[in-house]
């Protein structure tokens, strides 16, 4: 009996596990743009990640949704990248920042969003914005 329970459980986990979202890695509908910012990319990096944990982590959303995110540290000339995900579903990327250098003294940040909802042209402006002035300035009428 424990057995069959064992597998029934993880048959029901591979078959969740397969329809999973990707989110931004395989929905059509993403936009995305990249710009310039006149500073290095670590510091673009950084100032992509206060404006993550200001204006999606450490506010509250309505309907008792939270975000979270992870960073990676790009290795062997692959650009430093933040990945935005609802808490409980970290496999579904909802938004994409990437930052690496184009210069001395400036960097190139590609920002991606799944392109529904708050994920959307609105949500890119206020990140660009916020990375090229060096201030988190979220959104208005950001929705759920």
């Amino acid at each position: 009996m424990r057995k069959s329970v064992w597998m029934v459980g993880v048959t029901l986990a591979a078959l969740l596990a397969g329809c999973a979202s990707k989110g931004v890695y395989e929905v059509e509908s993403v936009k995305k743009d990249t710009f310039s910012v006149d500073t290095n990319y670590q510091a673009a990096f950084r100032r992509a990640g206060e404006y993550v944990r200001a204006c999606h982590v450490q506010v509250q959303h309505p309907y008792g949704v939270s975000y979270a995110w992870r960073h990676t540290i790009g290795e062997k000339g692959a650009p430093d990248e933040i990945q935005v995900f609802k808490v409980g579903e970290p496999a579904t990327v909802l938004e994409l920042i990437s930052a690496e250098a184009d210069g001395p003294a400036k960097s190139k940040v590609t920002v991606t969003v799944l392109g529904e909802g708050r994920w959307d042209e609105a949500e890119i402006a206020a990140l660009r914005k916020s990375v090229q002035s060096a201030t988190p300035e979220c959104r208005t009428g950001s929705g759920g």
